[in-house]
């Protein structure tokens, strides 16, 4: 994690010369370098195992969050996208309404979400990143981050992915985990 971390901060810092965490300047993927192609290799496994479908193509690039940033709410043109959490130091308070450095997925039904039946509950996941975390998720729901409160910079790597149906006439299969984290 380390090593990788390290590897992300010097790419990052002379691949991107805006420093802002979406402003990457090329889609240069970092997962066929090592210590990176680890991660890929998770991604594959879990994605075969829980969603019963093969990566066809991934690319992988770091996102470095300095304090202040964060991730404007957009979506992916791919199948499925994941983020791999190499460290974070952001500290929420939900209590004091501050969600720092928090990963949120969007529903796609109304915009930006907030449109919702009287008896629905929340129509975004809110999700606290933690180091190690993996978050896989079909790239058409929007996402976004909170603003980063630490000082030391959060280091992710985030990745689109497409994927082939494992079972040639059946639907891509719910993930078996739960829901919420």
């Amino acid at each position: 994690m380390l090593e990788m971390r390290k590897r992300a901060l010097a790419s990052h810092e002379s691949i991107n010369p805006h420093g802002m965490p979406w402003s990457r300047c090329t889609r240069e993927s970092l997962h066929v370098v090592e210590p990176f192609q680890q991660v890929a290799e998770l991604i594959e496994q879990v994605v075969e195992t829980e969603y019963g479908c093969s990566v066809s193509h991934l690319t992988g690039r770091e996102v470095v969050i300095q304090k202040g940033q964060c991730l404007p709410l957009h979506c992916e043109d791919t199948d499925l996208s994941a983020v791999f959490v190499l460290s974070t130091e952001a500290r929420a308070n939900p209590e004091r309404s501050d969600y720092s450095g928090a990963f949120v997925l969007v529903n796609p039904s109304g915009a930006f979400g907030f449109k919702r039946l009287p008896w629905e509950g929340l129509r975004s996941e809110m999700i606290y990143p933690a180091a190690g975390m993996l978050l896989i998720f079909p790239s058409y729901l929007a996402h976004h981050t909170h603003p980063y409160n630490a000082q030391e910079p959060a280091v992710e790597l985030h990745f689109e992915l497409n994927v082939v149906d494992n079972h040639a006439h059946q639907r891509l299969r719910q993930p078996s985990f739960p829901r919420t984290l």
